[in-house]
């Protein structure tokens, strides 16, 4: 279960940045993830479901998640180039084959969090 693993790393960044905030609500968490990250193969209701049960008990206990889709630099080992896919296109825009991850970039990068005063 990574899922709930990595979410409870994103529940921690939150924590950490709602600790000076006082007394507000969490709504929203969003997430810029990875085109290339395994997260963006499972449903939104999966991640809600591991988001909740990492922020129990937490500020972002009754927060949702939203997931931004975003584009990932992949080496083309065909087209010996740097390449940047999206998540609908897993393989090199260029030449169709797969490409390889490189990134530097995490996986999983906390974006946002919307709260009600």
């Amino acid at each position: 279960m990574h899922e709930l693993h990595l979410m409870r790393q994103i529940v921690k960044a939150v924590e950490t940045s709602l600790s000076e905030t006082g007394d507000t609500q969490l709504s929203v968490v969003r997430l810029k993830v990875s085109a290339i990250s395994h997260l963006l193969t499972h449903d939104h209701a999966t991640l809600q479901a591991a988001f909740q049960l990492a922020a129990r008990g937490t500020k972002a206990e009754d927060a949702r998640v939203e997931v931004i889709p975003v584009p990932a630099d992949v080496w083309c080992p065909r087209c010996q180039r740097d390449v940047s896919v999206t998540p609908a296109h897993e393989v090199c825009p260029v030449c169709g084959e797969p490409v390889v991850a490189w990134s530097t970039e995490p996986e999983v990068v906390l974006h946002e969090l919307v709260v009600q005063g």
